[in-house]
């Protein structure tokens, strides 16, 4: 018995040797890889250091493009409209160098190209780390990004009208729109229409023709094609970049809405969406159209109005600046009620344009200023475009 247990007992110490040696094989190889990941990891980090500093000095090139738009009269601006020759660095040409306490950090390159039938700019920014130059062999990283920008414009700038309507337009009798009274924003129609226009008894549309007469051919044009109002509404763009402007602010809405003299929405920018938030288009159901009604007591208004379903003014309410439905638009007021600015009625779902009025004066009076910036309260800069802003894959 003493011996099978020594015997015993020396097997063991045969077998812990081997283990022993094992365990040392083991950690001796996590010592050599966490000794290959220590020597790797200053490139790892220098790596994500330098496509960091790419991608904020892309995001620069895109706020120093921004910058010059907004800047045409300034030694490094940018003509506006562009000149058919972009000069640099707007054309990519040269690297844009960024120093920080006297040592060059990298730079950027831009690039910038009409868009949008004028009113946007497309623009290419890469950001380089150290430097892009081919000779200089230390490491680099880059970061491209591609952005448009656009600036909004005001439908009193190219429109032809004081009263626009995509669709047809009654004018009840005794009713009156007028261009005459200022050409700051060019002589303006009286009233532009794709349908026909039915006219009451009295009712009168007078356009910036030179004359004091009404509804002659230089006041009304009706039965254009539709299609001329492109040149002149929002684009889809535009009213993406209005409705979060709006809700930025707090004048957003959805749905039906009352405004009167106990809930008026502050003057400026006020958006008026569907019941889903949808953009409106034909197929639109009419459940889900904005309903806006301005009734009387609510005082005046200035600003522009967008809804996107139907529009009406009613009472004495009275708006100074520019009043869009994207379908119909009616004004059943009264005096000293009415729109001092511009209409505009784009009929995206059939809707019809009606104007009545009871008391002196036009329900409709053009006036430049006021469609333009409801009284200087809306003023747009260049802006980036909703959607549009893409980081490229090197």
């Amino acid at each position: 018995m003493k011996d099978g247990r020594a015997g015993l007992l020396g097997n063991q110490r045969g077998v812990a040797f081997p283990l022993a040696l094992i365990t040392l094989l083991v950690l001796a190889a996590l010592l050599l890889e966490l000794s290959a990941m220590s020597a790797t990891e200053p490139s790892i980090a220098a790596n994500q250091l330098r496509s960091a500093q790419a991608a904020a000095l892309a995001d620069a090139g895109l706020e120093r493009a921004i910058w010059a738009l907004a800047h045409p009269g300034s030694a490094q601006g940018l003509a506006d409209p562009l000149p058919a020759l972009i000069p640099p660095p707007y054309d990519g040409s040269l690297l844009v160098p960024i120093t920080a306490g006297g040592v060059e950090r990298g730079g950027f390159r831009l690039t910038v190209t009409p868009s949008g039938g004028g009113n946007e700019r497309d623009i290419v920014a890469v950001g380089w780390t150290p430097t892009d130059d081919p000779v200089d062999a230390r490491a680099k990283a880059h970061h491209r990004l591609v952005a448009t920008i656009m600036r909004i414009r005001a439908p009193a700038d190219a429109a032809p009208c004081a009263l626009c309507a995509v669709g047809d337009l009654q004018v009840a009798a005794g009713a009156a729109a007028d261009a005459r009274g200022d050409t700051t924003c060019g002589a303006k129609l009286g009233a532009w229409t794709s349908g026909t226009v039915v006219m009451g008894p009295g009712a009168e549309i007078w356009g910036a023709d030179g004359n004091a007469l009404s509804n002659q051919a230089g006041d009304i044009a009706q039965g254009q094609p539709s299609e001329g109002a492109e040149a002149w509404a929002f684009t889809n763009g535009e009213l993406a970049a209005l409705r979060r402007l709006a809700q930025s602010r707090g004048t957003y809405y959805r749905g039906s809405v009352a405004f009167d003299g106990a809930s008026m929405p502050r003057d400026g920018l006020v958006f008026v969406d569907t019941v889903s938030g949808a953009p409106i288009s034909a197929a639109t159901p009419e459940t889900d159209l904005a309903r806006v009604v301005m009734g009387g007591g609510a005082g005046v208004f200035r600003g522009w109005m967008i809804v996107s379903g139907t529009l009406e003014i009613s009472g004495d309410a009275r708006l100074r600046g520019l009043a869009y439905a994207l379908d119909g638009f009616a004004y059943r007021g009264e005096a000293p009620g009415g729109v001092e600015g511009q209409v505009v009625a784009r009929g995206l779902r059939g809707g019809v344009t009606l104007i009545e009025r009871t008391g002196d004066g036009p329900a409709i009076r053009f006036d430049c200023a006021a469609a333009r910036s409801g009284d200087g309260l809306i003023s747009f800069g260049w802006m980036l475009k909703p959607g549009s802003y893409r980081e490229l894959p090197n």
